[in-house]
């Protein structure tokens, strides 16, 4: 099997003489060599009242994005249930 054609990589070939990792990068970047650089955001704080973790989807913590999707699938089938 071959190995991939960056310097230093010993990795076997996935396309184009490329490993997977740097086939990826030149997908994304145009550059095997080009590594995007990581943006850490601050956490913001969960919406919910009285929460005080941090938000993971849509400004809620796990456990409030799971309600307040629950909720929304409910007002939504009485929404429709309603127009009928």
């Amino acid at each position: 099997m071959k190995e991939c054609i960056v310097e230093g990589c010993q990795r076997l070939v996935k396309a184009r003489n490329l490993c997977s990792m740097h086939h990826q990068r030149l997908l994304r970047t145009g550059s095997p060599d080009m590594v995007r650089k990581k943006s850490k955001k601050e956490p913001k704080q969960c919406q919910w009242i009285n929460c005080c973790r941090d938000a993971v989807s849509k400004g809620y913590c796990a456990k409030h994005y799971y309600i307040h999707k629950t909720l929304n699938k409910a007002a939504n089938a009485v929404k429709v249930e309603i127009e009928r």
